[in-house]
């Protein structure tokens, strides 16, 4: 039975690789990519083990990362590979004992399971002056290898029951999110505080070794050092930690093919929301029905929390640098991510998108509703991002050009929008799946689209974007206000054709685009 699982496991993944030459292709590129950061990480390792004053702490640190990194990514923001997960499992009445321990073996048959082990191997390299050493480190990261990718599976299989639950996925989604936007900058400012680099790596890597994260890889370290005491202790907490996570996930497992996790239950909807406070008209309905996604798809919170995120990141920038140049650009760069979003509003409607077809809706009421949604969520982050900096740094004399700016690109970026989602849909993450998730085989016309919208946004911000530049650098108000007169009426002009031309080709192409949007899925 074991081998037959693992013998499915490798068919499924082959499998994967001819559903689409496009995806085979980007999975080609994106595995010899890592595979070739992996090289250089090891040569690096290998060649620098003579200047290398810590290899026992960044050996450490290496295995927290990984294990860290297998903990969080596949199973609350990527998704992981589920064709094997233990509920399909249900109907065939496997023995537990049985089922268990051949899914934990399967886990370890993927590509990024190989590209992790080779990374971890690949690491040893700094111990090469030291052979035995080197022996031992090369089994730790094995070691270690192992348990990120046992405690990948058993997370998954905890979070299954509680990712039916909606408020669940939301609130994991949106913190996790935000730690990994601030993670850098606190870092940064943690690195920059300590005065040698021993300041920082030891206290943290001393942590880390008795943790389930780097109790492996602390074993080479303590074998060069003559620490015969950690070495002990960290070889048996490993073994502590490696064992119960095996006894955990097997029974874990074993609990799932029993029971099944609860199936999602629909959202219970009180009073009217939205559609009780804006106008009874075609524009209005539409406006409502995105303004409830806007608050309530977690598809649609990237956006929103960038709004709070963008300026503390650029502010520890600013710290770590002594400029805070970019916290005058927040405006555009609000306008042009918060009009952008909605280029992808008919990919995000899936099947919901039957509700505009069937209802005869006309292409500029659908366009201008989106847009207005749109226009109501960003409005007031962006005018406080487009007049806070100015205010707040006594720069007055900038205050209009950056307005205008800021404007311009948020009126222009809804109005590509309005074209590019009439005319070009790609897949995306189904409503209630991970937000993060890539859907396979589609990355090339994801990108194209985003690429061809954003450059086009960039090229007709041209006439704001010289008389802004010339105006910021003479430090001319009057300059800043034509460049608040032009992207006023080339910010309306360019949203209102948008609406209109993207309301053409929502009408010629509304059962193209609701085809789409079903093989998309």
């Amino acid at each position: 039975m074991v081998a037959h699982i693992l013998g499915l496991k490798l068919r499924l993944l082959r499998n994967g690789f001819k559903r689409s030459v496009g995806q085979l292709i980007g999975v080609v590129i994106g595995g010899l990519y890592v595979l070739g950061m992996i090289v250089m990480l090891a040569l690096a390792c290998w060649f620098t083990a003579e200047q290398n004053p810590f290899p026992g702490q960044l050996s450490i640190l290496i295995g927290s990362v990984a294990v860290l990194g297998w903990a969080v990514v596949p199973p609350l923001l990527t998704g992981v590979d589920l064709t094997l997960e233990p509920s399909r499992f249900v109907h065939f009445g496997i023995d537990p004992k049985v089922l268990g321990p051949a899914l934990v073996l399967a886990g370890f048959i993927s590509v990024p399971a190989l590209l992790t082990i080779l990374g971890l191997l690949g690491s040893a390299g700094m111990w090469r002056l030291q052979p035995g050493v080197m022996l031992l480190a090369l089994a730790a990261n094995l070691a270690t290898a192992v348990m990120a990718v046992l405690l990948c599976q058993y997370l998954t299989i905890m979070a299954t029951a509680l990712r039916a639950k909606r408020r669940f996925r939301e609130l994991t989604f949106g913190l996790l999110f935000l730690l990994l936007v601030s993670l850098g900058p606190l870092l940064s400012s943690v690195i920059s505080a300590a005065e040698t680099m021993s300041d920082w790596i030891d206290p943290i890597s001393a942590v880390l070794a008795y943790t389930p994260l780097g109790a492996f890889n602390a074993l080479p370290g303590a074998l060069a050092a003559g620490d015969f005491a950690r070495l002990g202790i960290c070889a048996v907490l490993g073994a502590v930690y490696l064992g119960g996570l095996y006894v955990l996930l097997v029974r874990a497992t074993g609990a799932a093919t029993a029971a099944p996790a609860p199936q999602q239950r629909a959202a219970t909807a009180r009073g009217l929301g939205f559609f009780k406070l804006l106008p009874a008209t075609p524009v209005g309905a539409v406006a409502a029905r995105a303004l409830t996604y806007w608050f309530k798809d977690p598809r649609y919170a990237i956006s929103i929390l960038m709004v709070p995120m963008l300026p503390i990141i650029f502010w520890f920038a600013g710290n770590q640098s002594g400029s805070y140049t970019m916290m005058y650009f927040l405006g555009p760069l609000f306008g042009i991510l918060l009009g952008f979003s909605i280029s992808a509003d008919v990919s995000y409607d899936n099947t919901a998108f039957a509700l505009h077809v069937l209802t005869g809706i006309s292409g500029a009421a659908d366009r201008a509703g989106r847009a207005a949604a749109c226009f109501l969520v960003g409005i007031i982050p962006l005018l406080l991002a487009a007049v806070l900096p100015a205010v707040l740094s006594d720069q007055l004399w900038r205050l209009p050009g950056d307005l205008g700016l800021s404007l311009a690109a948020f009126l222009v970026a809804l109005g590509v929008s309005s074209v590019a989602s009439a005319r070009y849909t790609y897949a995306v993450a189904l409503p209630g799946e991970n937000p993060m998730k890539t859907p396979p085989g589609n990355g090339l016309r994801m990108a194209l689209t985003q690429l061809g919208t954003m450059g086009t946004m960039a090229v007709l911000l041209i006439p704001v974007a010289v008389p802004f530049g010339i105006g910021l650098a003479t430090q001319s108000a009057t300059l800043g206000f034509l460049a608040l007169g032009i992207g006023l009426v080339l910010g309306l002009g360019l949203l209102a054709g948008g609406i209109v031309l993207g309301g053409k080709w929502y009408e010629q192409r509304a059962p193209e685009l609701f085809q789409a949007v079903l093989l998309n899925r």
